[in-house]
Order: structure tokens, then sequence, then C-alpha cells
């Protein structure tokens, strides 16, 4: 689903992804993703490393993008991504 022309979201029933390539239902450890500005992203890795978060990949996207990924407390994995990573961001 295309969200304001610059997001995607997807959403999936529990057990209804079995087929796909990777299962996509909220079952145990998740990855979210959020959209931040280029030049925010040396903000977060500060404010991360300020609070004793530990970021785990740092990828550069071929559109020109970067994320960085760190897992939350309940240990999903959460990614920042700056415009360049989707076609759509």
């Amino acid at each position: 689903m295309s969200v304001g022309g610059r997001q995607v979201l997807l959403l999936c029933k529990k057990g209804a992804s079995k087929n796909w390539t990777a299962p996509h239902d909220g079952e145990g450890e998740l990855h979210v993703a959020f959209s931040i500005g280029r030049d925010q992203l040396q903000d977060w890795e500060r404010q991360l490393a300020s609070h004793g978060v530990t970021v785990e990949l740092r990828r550069s996207w071929p559109r020109g993008g970067e994320s960085i990924y760190f897992r939350d407390p309940d240990r999903h994995l959460v990614e920042l991504a700056t415009p360049g990573v989707w076609s759509v961001y």
C-alpha cells in the first residue's frame, strides 16, 4: 500500500505469508523502518551511542540512500533510512 506517494505500509495477516520467500507476519522479532532526513543520520548515530545502543549495520543503497540498523529492548530490528533507499523514498 502506498502511503502519501512516498511511503510503503505492509500489513500481513499472521500466518498468511508462509508461502512467500520470507515470512512477513508479526511473530517473533520484527523489522520496522522509519524515514529520516539525510542530514539527521549522524545526529541519530550520536544519540544512539550516547544511550549505549549498538548500531549493528550501516548500509549504503544503490539509489544513494543510507540505513542504520539497531535493536530495541525487545530485540526488534529498527532501521532508520534516508531518502534514496526505495524508489518511492
